[in-house]
């Protein structure tokens, strides 16, 4: 038997690890979204419609060139299907102007775009809709007079009560696309400015919005260095500091220091691009207006992994502190946060069915970053076989060229066990000059700890 055969027997990987299922309503990939999507048409809305019962709402939608039907219900603003047709028989599309049932009232479009009750009778304006951050492009009302439902520009539907003139369902998060996203040092939150003009604070565990600010301007809010309040952009050009607890303006606030990646990030986002390094330098995520997102290696300046496909169009990114999640902020004014850890790779049929460590070591050294990156995922679900052929293949000088070696590095730091731990100091006792040492040592910094002088075995055997 060869030596390699016998390293395939020896160090042949269990089955892969079934990954858990993706929650129904979120994109595949995805673990969360700060905001929801209630009445939210992701287009300009063309005509809106209660059913006779008042218990769903229709509106017909346009983005570009394209229209379809969404269909919600009433009461919750929870979304129920997509409709092929936007009248029903009998019903009536009320848009521009409504008449409110067994009432002198009505509902108009005013010059400015707001959504205006007006008493035809006495000839005078009630009341203005406001809450829209968009012009109101349709109006509708059921057919029992109760509600009010006013959809605009930007795709936002809002339902109201007809006597108090209240919202009926409030929609959490912004009510305009999402401009920029930022992450506290801490990884627990995250900050993003909308084109609603305020700024939210969200808990990154459970998704919940936890503050919100008014902003003004173009210029996003910040966290400060300390994680403890937010810069918030106000009028005449002047910035505020709240504090994330209390919301109380804090006086003499702390300096932030520049990003002097920022100009670049922003002269890309004018060009409808939006990118993200992440932590450890290894990975840059760029993303597009149609909605996709790719991770790039860094080292090779190919794909190699996509994260999601064309969908909503993507307006900012950030990975949080410890690489382990990217944050996509989207024209739908949500953020959704997808896991981009290497554990978290979908595996292929043939990945899951492959159990030779052998090959799939091969596949990840020497690979394109489209085919190593998968490799890298399937070894790493099964951690001890990999270490086990990490120590084989270093011990016995199998080294690989400097992109091998830091796809190796970046393994055995995402497996992170003790004994990966205890092969990456052996890797960082080796010769200084060679990338593998130079990766491990940053690695094992990034892991909590400095890598003590060991020497790598250069006889033979099978295991460690």
């Amino acid at each position: 038997m060869s030596h390699r055969a016998a390293l395939a027997v020896i160090l042949a990987l269990g089955p892969a690890a079934p990954l858990a299922a993706d929650d129904a309503a979120l994109p595949p990939g995805a673990s969360l979204r700060l905001g929801d999507t209630r009445f939210r048409a992701g287009g300009e809305v063309a005509d809106l419609l209660f059913s006779a019962d008042a218990t769903e709402l229709t509106a017909r939608v346009t983005v570009g060139t394209t229209t379809r039907v969404v269909v919600w219900d009433a009461a919750t603003g929870e979304p129920l299907r997509t409709a092929t047709e936007a009248r029903r028989p009998g019903t009536r599309v009320r848009w521009s102007a409504t008449t409110i049932p067994e009432s002198t009232r009505g509902v108009v479009i005013d010059a400015a775009g707001v959504a205006v009750v007006r008493d035809f009778a006495a000839d005078k304006d009630l009341v203005r809709l406001t809450g829209h951050y968009a012009r109101v492009t349709a109006v509708a009302v059921s057919a029992d007079g109760k509600r009010i439902a006013t959809g605009a520009a930007d795709g936002l539907i809002r339902v109201w009560d007809a006597e108090t003139f209240r919202p009926v369902v409030e929609v959490r998060g912004h009510a305009a696309a999402v401009r920029a996203v930022e992450v506290s040092a801490d990884g627990r939150t995250a900050l993003t400015t909308g084109a609603d003009g305020t700024a939210r604070v969200w808990n990154l565990g459970t998704g919940r919005e936890l503050r919100a600010f008014p902003t003004a301007g173009d210029a996003p809010a910040v966290f400060t260095p300390d994680g403890a309040a937010v810069r918030v952009p106000v009028a005449d050009g002047r910035v505020v500091v709240r504090d994330l607890v209390t919301g109380l303006e804090v006086v003499s606030p702390t300096a932030r220091r520049a990003d002097p990646l920022a100009p670049a990030a922003w002269l890309l986002r004018q060009a409808g691009v939006c990118v993200a390094v992440a932590p450890d330098g290894r990975t840059t995520a760029v993303g597009t207006r149609d909605g996709t997102i790719d991770l790039y290696e860094v080292a090779t300046g190919q794909v190699r992994r996509r994260v999601a496909g064309p969908g909503v169009g993507c307006a900012d990114l950030a990975f949080t502190p410890d690489g382990s999640k990217l944050l996509s902020a989207g024209t739908d004014q949500c953020v959704l946060v997808w896991p981009v850890r290497l554990r978290d790779v979908a595996l292929t049929a043939e990945l899951k069915r492959e159990t030779s460590a052998a090959r799939l070591w091969d596949r990840m050294t020497t690979g394109d970053a489209g085919t190593a990156y998968p490799a890298a995922a399937r070894l790493a679900a099964d951690p001890a076989a990999a270490v086990r052929m990490a120590r084989l293949r270093l011990a016995r000088g199998e080294g690989a060229a400097a992109v091998g070696d830091g796809r190796v590095v970046e393994l055995l730091e995402a497996i992170g066990s003790a004994d990966a731990r205890a092969v990456l100091r052996d890797a960082a006792a080796g010769d200084p000059d060679r990338a593998l040492a130079r990766a491990a040592r940053t690695a094992l910094a990034r892991l909590g700890e400095s890598p003590a002088p060991s020497v790598i075995q250069t006889t033979g055997g099978t295991g460690p």
